[in-house]
């Protein structure tokens, strides 16, 4: 399946009202499937649209969602794309979203009970042949990172939110963090082409 990085991610502040992380998203397609791998947040839904547009892809034509977690910038724009199966570690469903506050609980609310086909996962999954699917539980309890074998990129690693950014990669690459998540990404950074990083610019390894 060939790669695609429709949206890079990032983050917008504007202290102290405005806080608004945007998740990269990723389309990753052959003649059966077209899987968006994070459909993002809401400040992105815009720049979505216009990837999509851009590849004559209709909401309706995305037959697969895969998500990393389920933090609000990278599953809102999953409510546009009702005919996809979700893919989301099991744990998503043991949270207390609506503990998230008043308003957070809803938004919530509102996008689990659009997702009509959910397939939950354990990690070590292979999805489509060329997902590798690892449970890396050091950001949220349902957290998983992929490695994706594509035919455009080689061996593509996407992390998610244990190592959001570039500066995040050369802290745990230089040694600065030593930790689980830290030595994981070394680990796999090796042995892959590409990194994704869920709020920065992909990267060539």
């Amino acid at each position: 399946m060939k790669l695609e990085v429709l949206v890079p991610g990032g983050t917008f502040r504007s202290p102290p009202y405005v806080m608004a992380p945007y998740a990269s998203i990723c389309v990753l397609r052959n003649s059966e499937h077209i899987v968006l791998i994070e459909p993002g947040g809401l400040p992105s839904w815009e720049a979505l649209e216009r990837a999509l547009d851009e590849r004559k892809i209709h909401p309706a034509d995305i037959t697969d969602i895969i998500l990393s977690h389920v933090h609000m910038d990278h599953v809102f724009c999953s409510i546009f794309f009702d005919r996809a199966t979700v893919y989301v570690h099991e744990r998503y469903a043991e949270k207390n979203y609506s503990s998230f506050g008043s308003i957070a609980g809803k938004f919530y609310e509102m996008v689990l009970s659009s997702w009509k086909r959910i397939c939950t996962l354990k990690g070590g999954e292979l999805l489509f042949n060329c997902v590798k699917v690892i449970h890396t539980p050091w950001h949220s309890s349902e957290h998983l990172s992929f490695v994706v074998d594509t035919e455009n990129m080689g061996k593509v690693f996407m992390p998610g939110d244990i190592c959001l950014s570039k500066i995040h990669f050369f802290e745990m690459i230089k040694g600065y963090r030593n930790d689980e998540a830290s030595q994981f990404v070394r680990t796999t950074a090796k042995a892959c082409d590409y990194i994704v990083f869920s709020h920065d610019d992909v990267m060539k390894l």
